[in-house]
């Protein structure tokens, strides 16, 4: 009896120690670069709750990168599967779809624009010969609610057009304002209104007026060949970045005291504006987050949520009757499923408003399940070969090929695989683990990417911007004693992965090499950058 109560007395105090810990983190608030942090039941959520959460999501079959849980202004939960990390950005595709808003809402509060205004007014040297009347009524109103009429959308123009132009020659057919139609080009609209009012683009414009108040650093977006931020996609941020903009947009755009959005432009831009459509076919309404209403730039969605919604599952989930937020990173086929966890999971753990009983086993065991995700790694089928000696550290030279790759290195050492590539007399090194991923930051945005000048000329070449560094997070394994599979995911760069097959061969001494992207699903690869898919050949030249 004695030893339980000294054991119960250490797990009292622990606890106690946690709970000192989250509320001197909560004295400076939101002065902090970091969020405040506070514990599930603290704020009257349930840990094992949130851990249900996390074991569906790692049993399901979506791909989930991140998750941040905020109640009351606090973060209660978070968690990244390596090797995505805190400190990395994620793509969010159509999530900054939102921010572009933002930046038309401010430009309104500064009497830059009104949202009644003719989107042609803005652009009188763009205008094609002949508009259309439906063109000359198009407001910037229709631009945010998806409500152009365009039919089909633009799906965009080459990189040598004048988008502008193209978007503007384009007639709707159906009246303003009447229609949703999900139209990429209205938001790219959206941007290039706000970059002619200010004389800024959208991030020049953000970044003094929400970026740089909520703590965020390093954040970039992409732009087209006119200098213009896409607006509708390429705005990279970290986990938190999307939390601070969420939680900014729950306190109704204020930040310190400071009123850094119009609370009008904030209940406008929240409130049902018109009738949405989309999500998985055949699903009810009530189970289907996309048919609840659209706002501007931003979906309406069930238990009275309003979300950030991008591409492959790029949420953020406002739930202003529980005062609660949920960001999610992730690669989802299915993000009607991965939207499920949330509405399943995490608001059933919400029991109070206030505090509910302390349960230091559940938390203690949710710290130990956030500590531990992981992307699957590729598994060995066999034991490292004898042949990984003899090509550790020697040079592969390789034919003539379109990737301009001159040689490739192969060194193994202490279940670590250094695989580089000599490229233009310049080599990059990617380090791979045995059933870990190592983080690598490398000069080759891919195993094999193409050179840059390879993109097509399309919308797509400017999803996202071949940038001097990659961070990538590489794994290793031998599928057989011949057959080397080097797996990398990048992880600011891409939602997914590229595995590259090494095939060696052993005839009269020499080892030859065959390499290639390995036959599987497509990974979503960085928009515009071409996807291997030839086998390069070469031989070991400097055998001992």
């Amino acid at each position: 009896m004695l030893k339980t109560t000294i054991i119960m007395k250490k797990v009292q105090t622990a606890f106690l120690f946690l709970l000192i810990i989250a509320f001197l983190s909560n004295l400076s608030g939101q002065n902090m670069e970091r969020l405040p942090r506070s514990i599930p039941e603290s704020e009257g959520v349930s840990s094992s709750g949130i851990i249900d959460f996390i074991n569906a999501a790692d049993t399901g079959r979506q791909e989930i990168h991140s998750f941040m849980f905020l109640r009351h202004g606090k973060v209660i939960a978070e968690g990244w599967w390596d090797p995505h990390g805190p400190d990395y950005k994620h793509l969010l595709y159509s999530a900054s779809k939102t921010f572009t808003a933002t930046a038309v809402g401010l430009a309104v509060s500064e009497n830059r624009l009104k949202v009644t205004d003719k989107v042609v007014s803005f652009f009188p040297y763009s205008l094609p010969d002949t508009l259309g009347n439906n063109m000359k009524d198009l407001t910037v109103e229709n631009l945010l609610t998806m409500s152009v009429g365009q039919d089909p959308a633009p799906m965009g123009a080459g990189t040598d057009e004048d988008w502008i132009a193209a978007f503007l020659k384009n007639e709707p057919v159906h009246k303003p304002g009447t229609v949703f139609l999900y139209n990429n080009m209205a938001t790219f609209m959206l941007s290039a209104i706000v970059q002619q009012v200010t004389g800024q683009t959208v991030f020049d414009y953000l970044k003094p007026r929400i970026f740089d108040p909520l703590s965020i650093r390093g954040a970039d977006w992409d732009k087209n060949a006119q200098g213009i931020n896409l607006g509708m996609i390429g705005l990279r941020l970290r986990t938190e970045d999307l939390a601070k903009f969420g939680q900014l947009l729950l306190q109704n755009g204020k930040w310190n005291n400071k009123q850094l959005i119009p609370a009008e432009w904030v209940k406008a831009g929240t409130s049902f504006k018109i009738e949405s459509s989309g999500g998985s076919a055949g699903l009810s309404k009530d189970l289907n987050d996309w048919t609840q209403g659209y706002c501007y730039q931003m979906w309406r969605g069930r238990n009275n949520s309003v979300r950030l919604d991008g591409m492959a599952g790029q949420f953020v989930l406002l739930f202003p009757d529980l005062d609660a937020i949920v960001v999610m990173t992730a690669n989802a086929r299915n993000t009607q499923e991965q939207l499920n966890l949330v509405h399943n999971y995490l608001i059933p753990s919400i029991k109070s408003v206030k505090a509910i009983p302390p349960s230091p086993a559940a938390y203690d065991e949710l710290r130990k399940k956030v500590t531990a995700l992981s992307l699957e790694t590729p598994a060995d089928k066999v034991s490292e070969p004898d042949l990984a000696k003899k090509i550790s550290g020697k040079e592969f030279m390789l034919q003539e090929n379109e990737y301009q790759i001159q040689s490739v290195y192969f060194t193994f050492k202490n279940n670590d695989c250094s695989f580089a590539i000599k490229r233009n007399n310049q080599i990059s090194v990617v380090k791979a683990g045995q059933g870990t991923w190592k983080i690598t930051n490398t000069k080759s945005a891919s195993l094999l990417a193409p050179p840059r000048n390879t993109h097509s000329k399309s919308i797509d070449a400017n999803y996202a911007v071949l940038q001097p560094v990659i961070k990538a997070g590489t794994s290793y394994c031998w599928t057989d004693p011949r057959t080397l599979e080097i797996t990398s995911r990048f992880v600011e760069e891409s939602l997914g992965a590229q595995t590259i097959e090494c095939r060696f061969s052993e005839m009269n001494g020499s080892v030859t090499v065959s390499m290639g992207p390995k036959s599987a699903a497509p990974a979503m690869a960085p928009a515009g950058r071409m996807q291997a898919a030839v086998q390069l050949r070469g031989m070991l030249v400097n055998p001992e």
